[in-house]
Parts: C-alpha cells; structure tokens; sequence
C-alpha cells in the first residue's frame, strides 16, 4: 500500500499511482506502457469494475433510505417494512339503469338473465366497466316499464387460483397486468368456495376465523396473507384458494357527461335466456346512464408516501382529525382537505364529532380549452352521491372509533377579484403578457392548499418571474367587504373605525380564509361604486382577473444590468 498516496485516494488518483509504480519497477515508458499493453488492459477491466461496485454500493445505500431513493419500488416497499400499507388504485363508480329497449324478438323464455361482473363500455372515453349487482345474476324481463338500477365499477374482474400448503402463514402475490392497477377494495377470496372475510390486521382475525389480509405488494400488484390457527384459520393443504379482484385504469375511469352528450355504453358480454341460450343483450337491452362514474384514483403517489409513511401508525385508526386528512389524501380527488372537531367550544353535544372540509379537484376534468377561471362555480363543490361515496369509504375502511361520527361540511364560497396593474419593456406583447399572468394564476390558484390565507405577494412574485415585466402592483376587492361598505354609507352614527374596517383581508392586503370559507376569484356582483365584475374573465369588461399595462418602460444598459441583478438574486433565493 506504500505506492498509493494518502492524498490522492480516488480511482483516477489510485490508477495513476499504479500506472507510475509499473512503469519505474519495470522500467517502461508511457509511449510501451499503455492502456493497449497486457498489463493496461488489466488495469482498464479492474478500474471499470471498481467504479461499477462502488456504483453499487451507493445505489443500494440510497435506495434504503425512503427520502432519497429514487425507484417507485423502493419507496413502496420501504414503507411496507415500516408497517405503512401504500394505497393503490380506486375504480371509478357510478350507476346505470337497464331495461327492456321494447324490441321484439324470439328470446326463450321471454326474459334475459345477464351475469353480475358482466361487462359494457363507455363509447364516450372507451373504457370498460362491470355492472354490480349484488348477486350472482338477475333477470329481466322483456316487459314494458321493467327497470333495474345497477352499480358500475371501472375495470374488468379477473380470477386467479391457487393451492393451500396446509402450513402457518401462508402467502401470495398477485402482480397485475401491464398497464392496469388492482383495486384498493374489490377483492373476494374463496377457500374451497367458501367466501372467506377480510380483516385489516392479523390479530383482528379471531381464532380458527375464516379470514386473510391484503397488502400492496412490495413488488408489485397485491399480497396476500393467511392466518396461523391462533389469529385465523389456516386453509388446508390441497384446498383450493380462488382469488376475485377487479382491475382498473384509475382515474382515468372517471367521466362526465353533460345534457348535450349524456354518457352511452354497449354490451361486451353476452347474456342468456331462461333456457341457457345464448342472447345479445344489446340487441335488447337499453342502458341509461343515472350517475356519472366519479372517484377513480390512481395509486398513492411516491411524495405523499415519503410524507406520510414515517407518521403513521402500524395500527391505523382514526383517532384524530389528522388521521382523516392522511386516509382522504391517498385518493388524489381532492384538492383541499381540512378535518377538524369543536373540542374548543362550550357546545359539548358534537364532540365526537369529526368535520370535513373537501373541495374536489377540478383540474382532474378540465378540458384543454379550460382554466379556473371558465369552470363554473358548481364544480368547487362536492355533489350528493360524491358526499356518500367519501363516507362509505371511510366506514368501510374499519378504521373508525366506534363513537365518532363524520360529518362533511358544506364550504362557504366566498367571491374576490383581483387587479394587476404591471409595466413591461418595450419589445414584449401586453396581450402574450396578459394571458401569461391569466395561466400562472389560474395554475396558481388549482394547486393552491393553504387554508388560512391567500398572500398577495405570491402572486406579485408569480407576476414579476413573467419575462418582459418591469414592475407589478395587485389588490384584492372582496364582494362582502364591498356589500359592507354600501350597507354602512346608508347609516348614520357610525365611527371612522367601522367604516375602515375590512372585512376578509388583514393590514397587508391578504385574503384570509375562513374554516368553512371557500376562496374563489369570481365576479357576478358589484363593488361600492356600482362597478359590475363578470362572473368569468370576458374581454373588455370589469371580470375576476383585471390586468392594466400601465406603461412601456424602454431597454437601455441600466436596465438591463438591473434585470440581471434581479435574476442573480432570484437564483440565489432558489438555492
């Protein structure tokens, strides 16, 4: 070792010593010793192969840590170890409505029977979706006025079988099919065809219970775990284990249909008549859309299981509001998510209860000729059958404290504009400028998660991180504090400080938010002055969003070392 300087420990450093020891003991030139002699062809493969096991070596203490590793796997399965269960995918659900289309036919028996799990198609985005019925079949028959309403899920049920070992413990893993996810919730287990239940941990299976848990693989698709006798029976060897789970697409499965163009689907499966004849269920079959399929998520993100899989607890219940803002951010349907009980209160009779605050996120269905701005105000909020899908999954989820009851808030919208007066240098278009400003607020304002302020000076940074603007300005005007300051100007002993006052902003001009409150830039109503602002931004007129160029400043060499400064600072803001 007496050859390899202490100060150069590095493989270029490590090559070159050797390369010098060689060449002064044999007593080669560096024209004879060279990486095309034996011994530089040695050295070549032993120096490739030290980097590549050092490569190794740091790739694979990176990829321990859950915070630094790089592959979606390792994330997964980390969490997995720290006793964290990554959610997967959700299938969109909705209903449907079939019924005899009125058409004649010779079908015997004169009703059809079609299958639960049976599949139709959505011509509108061409997924595929399996009618639920609840039971293994139902008939129709071919009548006037006879209608059914069926659940739909997004994806297909498939069906894996496997064999028992009789042992402790037993395990599975399905992976799933390129492209597709397997459901967090639709998957049934048969031992021997006897439906077993399923169970969130192992000592909530009772002893010899029929019951087996399912985990996020850490590989991939699902694993799946038996009992050992003392929590749960242990299938017996040779016994047949018939696995049913559905795979979906997502949230690429939800769709909206509007009065224009209502949602429409077609058979894939066929049915049968009374008789086991094979019939063609589209030939006399109507299906009618009823609920549009909403609530497809994809699977949990890596960020969000950095974020929350150190947190959580190996026993996951719901016994704080937290806990419910965690479980409700796995889906990604929600753009804002709030939770929070009134122990603070003298009022005692609704402390068990917990209060969510949820406003959906719109940018899941927004067009490509869509903004902020052009989405109506409807779709901040939630709709009915949206609300009872979030509580049956937070009671199917058995994580609930038994006393606890949740309650969904109704957000309170509450309408402000905003004026943006800017200067820019000569050279840049006010119109490309404008609708630059109208992108970034609108992206601004869909990803926006706080919940106690809209600070102004973010939006002032958004404005002056635009190229080509000198300078900006920007307030908020806020519907209630302009109805309040109408309503106070027709009362007579009111004192300077009540007419000042603001209502919704504080000393800096922010816009502060409310528990229930639902901050929108909307227009639809009149400031003091009488002055109408449009619902949506329309050309020409008072709207949500109003920008004024104020003044074209020229390009000279003072400004242009000014707004080189200005660069190397925001630089440095960023490191």
């Amino acid at each position: 070792m007496n050859i390899f300087k202490k100060n150069n420990i590095l493989i270029d450093g490590l090559l070159g010593d050797t390369f010098s020891f060689l060449q002064t003991t044999y007593n080669q030139t560096a024209n004879v010793f060279t990486v095309a002699s034996a011994w530089g062809q040695i050295l070549f493969v032993l120096q490739n192969l030290s980097q590549l096991i050092l490569y190794f070596i740091e790739d694979s203490i990176t990829e321990l840590n859950i915070q630094e590793a790089t592959r979606d796997y390792s994330v997964r399965s980390l969490a997995r170890i720290a006793g964290y269960d990554p959610g997967r995918a959700s299938a969109a659900q909705g209903e449907v409505s079939i019924s005899w289309n009125t058409r004649e036919g010779d079908v015997s028996g004169g009703a059809v029977i079609i299958k639960n799990n049976s599949q139709i198609r959505c011509l509108q985005n061409g997924k595929i979706y399996s009618l639920r019925f609840g039971s293994n079949e139902v008939t129709i028959p071919l009548v006037r006025g006879n209608s059914i309403a069926t659940k739909l899920v997004q994806g297909n049920f498939e069906t894996a079988t496997v064999t028992g070992t009789g042992t402790a413990l037993q395990s599975y893993n399905l992976p799933s099919t390129s492209g597709a996810f397997i459901d967090q919730f639709y998957i049934d287990v048969y031992v021997n065809e006897e439906k077993w239940k399923r169970y969130d941990s192992l000592y909530d299976i009772p002893l010899n219970g029929k019951g087996y848990l399912v985990r996020s693989g850490i590989q991939e698709g699902i694993d799946l775990y038996f009992g050992n006798s003392n929590f749960g029976m242990v299938p017996p060897g040779g016994s047949v284990i018939r696995i049913e789970y559905l795979q979906t697409s997502g949230i690429s499965g939800n769709s909206n249909s509007t009065k224009e163009t209502p949602l429409t689907y077609k058979f894939v499966t066929t049915g049968t008549d009374l008789f086991g004849g094979e019939v063609d269920l589209n030939l006399y079959i109507d299906i009618k859309n009823n609920i549009d399929p909403t609530f497809g998520t994809n699977p949990e993100s890596i960020a969000l299981i950095r974020l929350v899989a150190p947190k959580t607890s190996r026993s996951f219940v719901f016994a704080n509001p937290e806990n419910y803002e965690i479980f409700l951010s796995k889906f990604g349907v929600f753009s804002q998510i709030q939770a929070f009980s009134t122990f603070d209160d003298d009022y005692l009779d609704d402390d068990n209860i917990v209060y969510l605050y949820l406003v959906p996120d719109i940018t899941l269905n927004l067009t490509t000729n869509e903004d902020y701005f052009s989405v109506p105000d409807s779709d901040f909020l939630l709709t009915t059958q949206q609300k009872t899908k979030v509580i049956n999954l937070i009671q199917d989820s058995g994580s609930m404290i038994a006393t606890t009851v949740v309650k969904i808030v109704e957000p309170i919208i509450t309408k402000y504009v905003v004026n943006v007066v800017v200067s820019i240098f000569e050279g840049n278009d006010p119109e490309t400028i404008k609708q630059t400003i109208r992108k970034r607020f609108s992206d601004y304002m869909l990803g926006n998660k706080r919940r106690d302020k809209i600070p102004k000076s973010d939006l002032i940074a958004i404005v002056e991180g635009i190229e080509g603007v000198d300078s900006v300005s920007l307030f908020f005007i806020g519907q209630k504090n302009e109805a309040n300051q109408l309503l106070i100007k027709d009362l007579s002993n009111v004192s300077d400080a009540q007419y000042s006052e603001v209502i919704g902003m504080d000393n800096f001009g922010d816009i502060l938010i409310g528990r229930n409150e639902l901050v929108i830039l909307r227009g639809g109503w009149s400031d003091r002055n009488g002055t109408f602002f449009t619902d949506s931004i329309v050309a020409g007129k008072p709207g949500p969003l109003n920008i004024t160029v104020s003044s074209i400043v020229p390009k000279n060499f003072r400004s242009g070392l000014t707004t080189e400064l200005k660069s190397q600072l925001a630089a440095q803001n960023k490191q």
